[in-house]
């Protein structure tokens, strides 16, 4: 499949929707589903940790999937830490068989749904 992340390249990468790559996404997602069970008050050093080690994994997972040249890869580590997470988060998405339109639906929703708090 080809997906666009402008903010890394023009061009559109092309990411294979195959077992190996869908288990790598659920990998990523228990990582970062774990994080919030890691953070503590009483063990700062340790959350801090974990905080670290997920932003490593969503990295090397994003660089890993898209197969990143080290300019695109350099161009990933200077953006935020929202805009990062926002690219995994769509590549997820992907992954797991939504299209652009129903990923521009739910992220829609979401945003909506935060104003109601």
């Amino acid at each position: 499949m080809k997906i666009v992340f402008k903010e890394l390249r023009k061009t559109p990468f092309e990411v294979k929707a195959s077992i190996k790559n869908l288990k790598k996404t659920y990998a990523i997602q228990l990582k970062l589903a774990t994080l919030e069970d890691a953070m503590s008050a009483e063990a700062p050093v340790e959350s801090l940790q974990a905080v670290l080690g997920a932003l490593d994994n969503v990295t090397e997972y994003v660089v890993n999937m898209l197969k990143l040249k080290e300019s695109e890869a350099d161009a990933l580590e200077e953006l935020s830490q929202e805009d990062v997470m926002a690219i995994a988060q769509r590549l997820n998405m992907r992954l797991m068989g939504m299209s652009e339109a129903e990923i521009e639906q739910a992220l829609n929703s979401d945003d909506e749904d935060e104003g109601l708090e």
